[in-house]
Order: structure tokens, then sequence, then C-alpha cells
């Protein structure tokens, strides 16, 4: 339509220029004919030009109703994208922190239980191996035959390295720990890159749904039609979703770990306690077995003191007896000497001659005898003697090992409580 406007546009000044034009200098003149065909020709150059004015101003018209539809269906769309736009951040938002609510649970649990893991490493190594070592240190001041690798000994071997296999088990728990940690916060780093950048993103475009074209404080747009996104929407997604992927199986991680140290503290915690109940049995037998040694040679040396006593009664009784055949040696040697003064043939070797000689030898006889027995008691004495110090001896080597044991030992032992820590 416009070309042929143009055209018969066109074609008309053309006429008008060839029979309206100056030819020359001077004015010319027309006839009647040239004057009406002139004014005929300008009649129609007018209403072709009004025809093709009405014609603009309709399609002008109806370009503007076009443009105006078009311009709205545009909106709509452009709105209705954007809605479902802000639905679905809105929708990844609210899951992003949904997931982050949960990793930061998480991360606190995960924390607690790593702090339950260092008390386990440190009751470990401040009471058990210390108490352990302390122990085995103090059974080393047993002195005598009691200085012996006995049950107790082999029990505290056994419950230091049952404490060294826990510490290994507990460090290894506690590494883990921490490395599932730093990749939970890792996780939690990303979601909250990921949170920002969409709250941004949502509040530009709900920022865009609230503009409207009639309002003042619209600024100067720049055209950036020809501007190209360095993403694509399968790209956004899949970044969000691997954060989420990558949130869920660190949480997934965290809680099986959890579990895991549970067990495992449990584990330790059994094993310790049933080790430190076998060591204390062991240590309340060779307790028993060393006390009743104890009585049985305090017992014997009851009995020793008492012999003692009576082998020192017999030697008095058997001084005092030698000292009474003594007396009665000298009555005869002197009732024998008396005789030897008798005058003549009173000098007889009489029946009483005969009895006093008798009588001596018997009396010395008897004072041999009573002298030996008592260089027996004496020997006895000095046996008793020296196996009552053997005995004080031993009683006190059992008394220090009772003292090691029962009050050293078993005192710091009872602070070995094992809970779940």
């Amino acid at each position: 339509m416009l070309p042929n406007l143009k055209a018969r546009r066109i074609t008309g000044m053309q006429l008008a220029s060839k029979h309206l034009g100056p030819v020359a200098k001077c004015p010319p003149r027309y006839s009647e004919e040239d004057w009406d065909y002139n004014n005929k020709i300008k009649f129609r150059i007018t209403c072709d030009q009004e025809k093709l004015a009405e014609r603009i101003v309709e399609e002008s018209r109806r370009v503007v109703d076009e443009t105006k539809d078009t311009t709205k269906n545009w909106q709509r769309e452009v709105e209705h994208h954007m809605r479902e736009r802000t639905s679905e951040i809105r929708f990844l938002v609210d899951e992003l922190n949904r997931q982050k609510k949960t990793a930061m649970l998480e991360d606190e649990a995960l924390n607690t239980y790593r702090n339950r893991v260092l008390n386990a490493i440190e009751f470990l190594k401040d009471k058990s191996l210390a108490i352990c070592k302390q122990c085995l240190i103090l059974r080393e001041g047993r002195i005598g035959v009691d200085l012996c690798d006995d049950e107790v000994d082999r029990s505290l071997r056994r419950e230091l390295k049952v404490i060294k296999g826990c510490q290994g088990l507990a460090d290894a728990a506690l590494k883990e720990a921490e490395e599932q940690i730093r990749k939970l916060r890792a996780a939690i780093y990303l979601l909250d890159q990921d949170l920002a950048a969409k709250d941004k993103s949502l509040a530009i475009d709900e920022k865009n749904l609230k503009l409207k074209e009639f309002q003042h404080d619209l600024g100067k747009g720049q055209d950036l039609s020809k501007s190209h996104c360095q993403f694509s929407l399968t790209e956004w997604q899949a970044q969000t979703y691997e954060n989420l992927e990558a949130n869920a199986k660190a949480l997934v991680s965290a809680g099986q770990l959890r579990a895991y140290i549970d067990l495992l503290l449990k584990q330790v915690c059994e094993d310790m306690q049933n080790q430190t109940d076998r060591t204390n049995e062991a240590f309340d037998r060779r307790i028993a077995e060393t006390k009743h040694v104890k009585q049985c040679l305090e017992n014997k040396h009851k009995d020793t003191m008492d012999h003692i006593h009576q082998v020192q009664r017999n030697m008095t009784d058997l001084e005092k007896e030698m000292m009474d055949k003594q007396r009665a040696i000298t009555l005869c040697q002197t009732r024998l000497s008396n005789r030897a003064h008798r005058p003549g043939l009173e000098l007889t070797c009489d029946m009483v001659q005969d009895a006093l000689y008798n009588e001596l030898q018997a009396l010395k006889a008897s004072v041999c005898k009573l002298n030996q027995k008592l260089n027996e008691n004496k020997a006895s004495m000095r046996y008793l003697m020296h196996v009552q110090v053997m005995q004080e001896e031993e009683i006190n080597i059992k008394t220090n090992t009772c003292k090691i044991d029962e009050v050293d030992c078993m005192t710091l032992r009872q602070a070995l409580k094992y809970q779940s820590f």
C-alpha cells in the first residue's frame, strides 16, 4: 500500500513541477485551458494527499493498537515468567535454608561428638594411662620375694595394652570427626554462597515485578538486548542441585560417623571397664593372699615368741638345776674330803664311801646332761631368734606389699569410673 501511495505522490509532484514550475524569468501567460487543467491537477493532488494521510492515520492507529496488545502480551508473559522464576527461586531458597539449618544442627551435634571423643582421649591419657603406669611404678617398690611377676602385673600390662588400643581408635575417630566437620562446613559455605546469590536474584525479580511503566522513578533503562547471559538455566539448576546433593551426602556421612562414634565410645567404655574390673579383681585376690600369708606369719611369729619364751624359761630352769647340782657336787666333795681325814683303820672304803663316790659320779653325769640340754636349748634359742627375725622381715615385706596394693594402688584406681563420655 505504501509504495503505491508514494508512487502517486511522486507522480503528482512531477506533474505539478511540469505544468506549474517557472520555465522563464518573465511571467508566463497561460490559456484558460491551462488554468482549468492546473486547478484540476492541484485538486486531484490534494485529494490524493488527503486520502494518503487518512490511510496513514488509520494504519498508524492500527499499528498503535497492535503494539499496545503486543506490549501488554509480552509484559504479561514476562511477568508470568518472572512470577514462575520467583516461585522457583523461593522454593530453592526454602530448600537451601532447610538444608542449611539441618547442616548447622548436624555440625553442632558432630562438634559435640568431637568433644566427647576429646574427653575420652583426655580421660584415657590423664586418668587411665597415668594410673596404670603409676601402679606399675608403685609395685616396683615391693621388696624381697614379693617383687615377683604375679597376676596383678600381668593384668596391669594387659590393661596398658588395652588403653593404648583404645587411644588409637579414639585418635582415628577424632581425625575422622574433624575431617567430616570440615566437609560439612564447606558444604554450608557453598549453601551460604548460593543463598546469597539467590536472595539477591529474588530481590531483583521481585523489584522488577513491582515496577510499572507509568512510574516516575524508572530512570533511564540501558539496552542490554545484545548482552548474553553467562550461564544456562540447566547449569544454574545443576549447580544448586549439586550443592544440595553435596550437603545431603555430608549429612549422611556425619550421621553415620556419629553412630560409629557412639558405638566406639560405648565399646571403649565396656572394654576399659571390663579390663579395670579384672585388674581390680586380681588386686583383691593378691591382697587377700598377701593378708592371709601375713596373718599366718604373724600367727607363726606369735608361736615362735611363745617357744622362745618357753626355751628361755627352760634354760633358766636348767641353769638353776645345774647350780643345784653344783651345790650337791660341792657337798659330796666336801663330805669325801672330810672322810679323807679319818684316822688309821677308820679310813676304810665302806658303803658310805662307795655311796659318796657313786653320788659324785651321778651328779657329774647329771651336770653333763644338764649342760648338754642347756647347749641344745641355746642352739634352739639361736635358731628361734633367727626364725623370729626372718618372720618379722617377711611380715614387713607383706605389710609393705599390702600398703602398696591396697592403700596406694587401689586408692588411685577408685578414680577409674567409665561412662559413655
